[in-house]
């Protein structure tokens, strides 16, 4: 009996076993769907995110009719061209530079060379004038700089080189180098007395220069650094509002913010919607100027807010009021990252509030993998902080100190959404709204670059 149960047995066996391992590898290959399945929905949400996040223009879509009301006002006329050339320094200063050379250009009625960029020395980060020559789309958007221009100020016209202007070649003479407030050195820290009347002084200036404005003989016009003079409040808040808009960020930056922002919302579960200026209770935004660039040009036994500790404080303390978990900081310098990060565990561990132990920084090197991070770094110091500049736009709370030109830049255009007018509404810091703070009186600095009266599109 026992040899002619055998084959059954054999064959039942057999049966079982494959019906087991066919059992187990549909078990596999569920979770292998499953996690396919996943990772598509993920990356189908992260596309769709990263659209709607770039289709944002901090903090509206771009208006042309203000600069179009401003450029009426301005004859313009053949024969003249003016050029920004080599403008330098981080982004907020390069922003204001360029911005206010075309704001001259504008006024003095000419056509406008494509503003080139100065390179900073990437092995000394004080030093913003190495001399090479990068485009326009080195840090900016070129073509939303020649459509925006275009739109808003239809008689101005842009050229890729000066070579480029008609009857170039027979310019009346080498190229006129002129500083934005030449005609007024003297003027009060709000900015030019008579921005009005720049076109008339300037006409002046042309004439004295033996110079007639002709077709066929052009002039060619340089301006140097222009920084800060400018009121460009005298043009109207609408002005204001919308001249800055001209100048883009790179989309590929502006791509690997979105993604950052993404990766903040899935990895803290964060209510962040990509189509939304500012959204509440997400997380703070921490500028934290310690770099050895900034150590050089504001020295800590002159500036507060150069000493670690105080500028460490302030934002210890915003935080707390913040009352928010998660802590965006952008920094050039890393070790200072890491000093922020264990002084706040510190501060945080002595607290007797049971509630605010678990408070988390990161940084765009924390939430970028893969390709995205590859991309990042292979950045410059920059290039990179553009990803920040757009992070500190979206943070539900923000804060910087007033002596560098990024953190103005970031609260001013934040302050465009604020329900106040003034700046310092609260009575305290020399900008706080419901959005930002620019840490510090006055008194707490040696001086105060006129970024407080708003001369800043």
């Amino acid at each position: 009996m026992l040899c002619e149960c055998r084959p059954q047995v054999v064959i039942s066996l057999g049966a079982l076993l494959i019906i087991v391992w066919v059992v187990r590898l549909l078990a596999v290959h569920d979770g292998v769907l499953t996690l396919l399945f996943e990772g598509s929905n993920r990356q189908q949400a992260e596309s769709v995110f990263v659209t709607q996040a770039m289709k944002v223009e901090f903090p509206a879509p771009i208006d042309y009719k203000p600069i179009q009301e401003v450029c009426a006002r301005t004859q313009f006329r053949p024969g003249l061209i003016f050029s920004c050339e080599g403008q330098h320094g981080g982004i907020g200063m390069l922003r204001n530079q360029i911005l206010k050379c075309i704001r001259y250009a504008i006024h003095g009625g000419g056509a406008v060379v494509i503003p080139s960029i100065t390179l900073r020395n990437a092995g000394d980060l004080s030093d913003i004038e190495s001399g090479k020559q990068m485009s326009l789309d080195y840090l900016l958007d070129r073509e939303a700089f020649i459509t925006h221009l275009t739109e808003g100020c239809p008689g101005m016209h842009l050229y890729e080189r000066a070579e480029d202007f008609p009857y170039y070649s027979q310019r009346a003479r080498e190229p006129l180098t002129i500083v934005g407030d030449q005609f007024e050195p003297i003027h009060p820290r709000e900015g030019l007395r008579h921005p009005r009347e720049w076109r008339n002084f300037f006409d002046n200036w042309l004439d004295q220069q033996s110079v007639k404005l002709r077709s066929d003989i052009p002039v060619h016009v340089k301006f140097e650094q222009s920084f800060l003079e400018y009121p460009v409040r005298d043009d109207g808040e609408a002005f204001v509002h919308e001249f800055g808009k001209i100048l883009s960020f790179r989309k590929d930056t502006r791509a690997l913010a979105a993604k950052v922002l993404f990766e903040l919302k899935e990895r803290f579960a964060l209510p962040i919607d990509p189509a939304n200026a500012i959204n509440p209770n997400t997380f703070y935004g921490a500028h934290l100027r310690l770099e050895e660039d900034a150590i050089w040009a504001w020295p800590p036994d002159e500036w507060r807010y150069s000493r670690m500790e105080e500028q460490f404080g302030e934002q210890f303390q915003n935080l707390e009021r913040a009352g928010l978990d998660v802590v965006y900081v952008t920094s050039g310098n890393q070790t200072v990252v890491d000093l922020f990060t264990e002084a706040l565990n510190r501060r945080l561990a002595a607290s007797p509030r049971s509630d605010r132990k678990n408070v988390t920084v990161v940084t765009k090197y924390d939430l970028l993998k893969g390709k995205d991070r590859q991309l990042l770094d292979s950045f410059t110091f920059d290039q990179q902080a553009l990803v920040d500049f757009m992070m500190m736009f979206k943070a539900s709370a923000f804060m910087g100190v007033a002596h560098s030109s990024f953190p103005w830049n970031v609260a001013l255009r934040r302050h465009e959404l604020s329900k106040y007018a003034d700046y310092a509404n609260e009575g305290s810091d020399l900008l706080r709204d419901e959005y930002s703070i620019i840490m510090g009186m006055a008194a707490d600095y040696p001086h105060v670059d006129p970024f407080v009266y708003a001369i800043w599109p």
